[in-house]
């Protein structure tokens, strides 16, 4: 939420106050999130008067898969999908549907960006509006 919220702030730094305010959401757990993301290079920060936190890259090029991963490590259904160990894989009848599963959320989530989820126009469609 907090990415979508800086993704409709464009280029302008936003201060925790102003996302907590905005959002409801508590500002210990938004520091914590916000830490990771700027760990990972997902957002900047700057101290100081206008100061706050915005987005390092365009919300289009950052895409869902890698947000979750940031914050929730890799996307898996269990832990035989990604080639974990199992001590019911031998007589497991469903590992291979597993797998399956959890290659497709993973492209799900591939696909999507940022940009979609914030319901901001990406940069094609910012083009294709000074067209009509």
């Amino acid at each position: 939420m907090a990415l979508a919220f800086m993704a409709q702030a464009g280029s302008t730094y936003t201060s925790v106050r102003s996302i907590v305010a905005g959002l409801g959401v508590p500002r210990r757990l938004l520091a914590e999130v916000l830490k990771d993301l700027s760990r990972a290079e997902i957002v900047e920060a700057t101290r100081g008067p206008g100061g706050g936190y915005r987005l390092s890259q365009a919300p289009s090029e950052l895409s869902l898969a890698r947000v979750v991963e940031i914050l929730e490590g890799p996307v898996k259904v269990a832990e035989c999908a990604d080639g974990g160990r199992c001590d019911l894989s031998p007589s497991c009848t469903i590992q291979s549907g597993i797998h399956i599963i959890a290659e497709r959320i993973k492209s799900v989530l591939d696909t999507y960006s940022l940009a979609e989820l914030a319901g901001t126009p990406t940069s094609s469609e910012l083009k294709d509006s000074f067209l009509v």
